[in-house]
This record gives C-alpha cells, sequence and structure tokens, in this order.
C-alpha cells in the first residue's frame, strides 16, 4: 500500500520545526553556490519538501501537500526544460560544480569568496531581522526562514542573468513569501491561486532557458 502524504507526515513528527529550517540554509547556500544547473535545480526540488514540511506544523496537512506538490512540478517542468535544451552538454564533473571561474555574462562575476561572504551576510541578516522585526504570531525560527529565503532570492536575482538561475531565485523568494503568506491566510482558493501563478512563472521560465540554451558557460 503507498503511503499517503499525511502518513509520511506522521512518521516525520519527531524532527522539530528547525529541522526544516535547516534545510531551507543549506539548500540557499547550495542554490547560490553551486554552478551546475542540474544539482542546483535538485536543491530548489528539496527546498519545496522542506517546505512542504514546515507548513505542515503550521497549517492544514492540505496546504501543505500542495504547497510541495506545486513545487516538484516547478522543479520538474525546470529540469525538463534545461534538459532538452543543454543537458548533453557535460560540465566536466566535479571541477565544473564546484568551480570558480565565471564566465557566464552576470551583472557581477563574483569569485566564490564573494558568494560566501554574501551568504554569510544574509544569515546573519535573517536572524537580527527575525528578532528585530518579528511579524504575527509566526515561531522566530519560521520568520527567520522567511527572511532568508526572501533575501537569497533576491539575491540569486542579482548575481545571475541566465533565465533558469534566475528562475530559481525567483522562486526561492517566492518560497519564502508563501511560507509567511500561507500561516496567516488560509483558504485554499488563494493557496491554489498562488499554484497557479507559480506553474506560469516555471513555464515561461522554461520556454526562455529551452530557447537561450544551458551552455557549459551556463552550468553557474
Amino acid at each position: 500500500m503507498i503511503p499517503t502524504f499525511k502518513d509520511l507526515l506522521q512518521q516525520l513528527n519527531w524532527l522539530p520545526l528547525e529541522a526544516g529550517v535547516l534545510v531551507f540554509f543549506i539548500t540557499g547556500g547550495a542554490l547560490v553556490l553551486i554552478r551546475d544547473w542540474r544539482v542546483s535545480i535538485g536543491a530548489l526540488a528539496l527546498q519545496y519538501l522542506a517546505l512542504g514540511f514546515a507548513l505542515s506544523r503550521l497549517v492544514r496537512p492540505e496546504i501543505a501537500f500542495a504547497k510541495a506538490l506545486v513545487g516538484l512540478f516547478v522543479t520538474l517542468m525546470l529540469y525538463l526544460s534545461a534538459r532538452q535544451s543543454g543537458w548533453r552538454r557535460q560540465s566536466g564533473g566535479l571541477r565544473a560544480i564546484f568551480g570558480q571561474r565565471s564566465i557566464t555574462g552576470e551583472a557581477f562575476p563574483p569569485g566564490r569568496a564573494f558568494r560566501l561572504m554574501a551568504l554569510l551576510l544574509a544569515a546573519v541578516a535573517a536572524i537580527s531581522m527575525s528578532q528585530t522585526y518579528p511579524v504575527s504570531n509566526l515561531p522566530a525560527a519560521v520568520l527567520m526562514a522567511v527572511y532568508w529565503l526572501v533575501m537569497i532570492g533576491l539575491l540569486i536575482l542579482i548575481l545571475s542573468e541566465t533565465p533558469l538561475k534566475a528562475g530559481q531565485g525567483l522562486f526561492t523568494a517566492l518560497a519564502g513569501f508563501e511560507l509567511f503568506f500561507a500561516t496567516i491566510e488560509g483558504s485554499l482558493l488563494m493557496i491554489g491561486l498562488l499554484g497557479i501563478v507559480n506553474l506560469l512563472l516555471a513555464m515561461t521560465i522554461g520556454y526562455l532557458s529551452a530557447v537561450r540554451g544551458v551552455a557549459i558557460e551556463e552550468d553557474f
């Protein structure tokens, strides 16, 4: 018998809410530091699973399941678009995944040290803002995750001009907004509308990525 989403959540009851927040920090760091598009799309998928897990502790399981499902559809659409356009062009294995050179034509061709420093500053800012500007009655860990996701998403948007990578930044920022919005607006209608917006954005970004292609120098 295939377990339902509710059954999976019950099996994860022993995990604290902070575990999902930790995953947000890990996936956010991976999206900024790792250049390979396949790894970054995998990190985005894991981020959406963490979003579903975090929401399951705050809202109805149906909303958490809907968010996770839409997120997985978004990452699948991005992966298929990238694979169709340039998946056969190998990135050179681990050297390309963790390499520091950037020839993508980004607005700021930053080195690894610059990105790492930006991540540290974003983490400090998220922790500080969650304590200085508490919003609603959200737990401190969740509010910190909201600030972190929004800032990391904006950071990725600033550092990249490629449609696929910029899309990952956009969806990361939207995940932070939805983590906050779902806790104050529990309407399934609004959640469904946001899901439709996410899917339309995924289609647009997927089309732009397919048109431009994912060449070796765009493996982030």
